[in-house]
């Protein structure tokens, strides 16, 4: 199983099948994690533009994820 790091304020690491199941993962973390997957993701989308100025898809989990590692928010590690 790859694991990943996630660097968004505060750095940790976790285990998943794949990039997009680093949603689920915030989704728990967030003080907005009761909103929907797609609420939680365009508002998930719009902080991390103002984090680190990038550009951020979130019409799917998989391509939040992308958008993530290419922004170097995320990495996969292992």
């Amino acid at each position: 199983m790859p694991r990943y790091c996630m660097d968004y304020g505060e750095y940790f690491e976790f285990d998943a099948q794949g990039a997009g199941e680093v949603v689920s993962v915030l989704r728990g973390r967030h003080m907005f994690g009761d909103d929907s997957e797609g609420a939680f993701m365009r508002r998930l989308a719009m902080e991390m533009c103002e984090w680190n100025g990038g550009d951020y898809c979130f019409h799917s989990c998989d391509a939040l994820a992308r958008s993530m590692i290419e922004n170097g928010v995320l990495e996969e590690i292992d």
